[in-house]
């Protein structure tokens, strides 16, 4: 079985709309106090820690390439939301959590003797006899399917996981021989 990595290159959208979905949440909680009659809350400390939260992380974005999982958040804006008894509002930020998690997982194309496992959501099971070819070449995979629909992606190594090439293509041409 073969497994490549390849880099997800939507996820600082998705992170820039999951603060969104945070700042749609303070508001909401803001706009929504003189309405129910409640004792004035100071959304003042939420709303700098997540300027904070914001601000680091685009500090460790712009250092490390890396962003951190603020999903938690989201998920404690709708246990809020349930506490106030606005239970819709706690089943919106499940459905928000939920897509945010799917939009930041790894994303990885696997080869094996049965099929190749693409990436989508769900995850896409291609056939060998749906496939004209595939090829692994200086770092790019792609995928040629029967129907003229083409993947092509770069892949994302670590020091570990190289793959040779001649062999993946290989056992590529191999596996479309015996299933064509």
């Amino acid at each position: 079985m073969y497994q490549f990595i390849i880099p997800n290159k939507k996820i600082l959208t998705y992170q820039i709309f999951a603060y969104g979905i945070i700042i749609l949440n303070l508001l909401g909680l803001f706009l929504a106090q003189p309405v129910t009659g409640e004792k004035k809350f100071n959304i003042a400390p939420a709303g700098i820690a997540v300027v904070l939260i914001i601000l680091w992380d685009l500090y460790r974005y712009k250092k490390k390439g890396t962003l951190q999982s603020i999903g938690i958040i989201i998920l404690l804006c709708g246990i809020f939301w349930m506490s106030r008894e606005y239970t819709y509002l706690l089943l919106l930020n499940i459905f928000l959590w939920a897509l945010y998690m799917i939009s930041k997982r790894k994303l990885v194309i696997t080869a094996d003797k049965s099929c190749v496992a693409y990436p989508s959501f769900p995850e896409k099971k291609i056939l060998w006899r749906d496939i004209s070819n595939v090829v692994l070449k200086d770092d790019i995979l792609t995928l040629d399917l029967k129907n003229n629909k083409i993947y092509q992606h770069i892949i994302e190594y670590t020091d570990k996981e190289a793959v040779n090439e001649a062999e993946f293509n290989d056992f590529c041409r191999k596996q479309l021989m015996v299933h064509s």
